[in-house]
């Protein structure tokens, strides 16, 4: 492990600000803020180092070769399914919190990662497709805690800045203005983290071909449970 560099560079105006909104707000997307500023203007050393990070990983090499981006789904023909498949846990998912998988592909954070190069751009374009997967995938649901248990898993797997984010200053968020909630938050960043390195990596498995294998079967091959 490298030593940390004694003295890491000044955080401008922007980015201070965008830390400190980060840590006031409540809701799910909380770090939107503060990940923007840092793909505008954060430190090169760090940027240069996600990158590296993903580029690095050998199913991230294979997905970078293949680009493999899915359709949207057919949410009718997945309504249809048995129950118990993927593809059913999936459309109960999107119909019970009101989502529109037309638009869940839908952010300006893909851009944003491509300014760090086309890699990083698609990556995030792959991730936003499969967010949604991921918590059908790992249970974790969509509350505030259940986000961060998913983005906990989702940093563990492919390290990069928004749900790095996530994870990071919602326990400090906590520990500022509610510390009788650190615990639970502290107990599911741990989980996720740890769930997401024991686990196979999601994202390079194409699961839009998976929707009618069952769900719980899925679970155990690639590690989501019982590993």
């Amino acid at each position: 492990m490298s030593e940390a560099r004694p003295n890491s560079p000044e955080l401008s105006s922007g980015f201070r600000e965008a830390l400190l909104l980060s840590i006031r707000r409540w809701t799910v997307d909380g770090s939107v803020p503060l990940t923007h500023e840092f793909l505008r203007s954060g430190d090169t050393h760090a940027r240069e180092a996600y990158c590296r990070i993903q580029a690095e990983n050998p199913v991230v090499q294979t997905l970078l070769e293949e680009r493999y981006l899915a359709p949207i789904p057919d949410m009718a023909a997945l309504r249809a399914l048995d129950i118990g498949t993927l593809g059913r846990a999936f459309a109960t998912h999107i119909d019970d919190n009101g989502l529109d998988v037309n638009k869940l592909r839908e952010s300006a954070f893909i851009e944003a990662h491509a300014r760090d190069g086309e890699d990083q751009g698609f990556l995030a374009e792959r991730g936003f497709q499969l967010h949604d997967l991921f918590h059908v995938l790992t249970g974790y649901d969509s509350s505030a805690l259940g986000e961060v248990g998913v983005v906990s898993f989702t940093a563990a797997q492919t390290m990069s800045p928004y749900p790095t984010f996530i994870m990071t200053t919602r326990p400090l968020q906590m520990a500022l203005y509610e510390p009788e909630l650190l615990p639970f938050v502290m107990d599911t960043v741990a989980e996720g983290w740890m769930r997401g390195r024991r686990a196979d990596m999601l994202i390079g498995i194409r699961w839009e071909d998976h929707w009618a294998e069952p769900l719980e079967e899925l679970r155990v091959r690639h590690g989501l449970v019982g590993r």
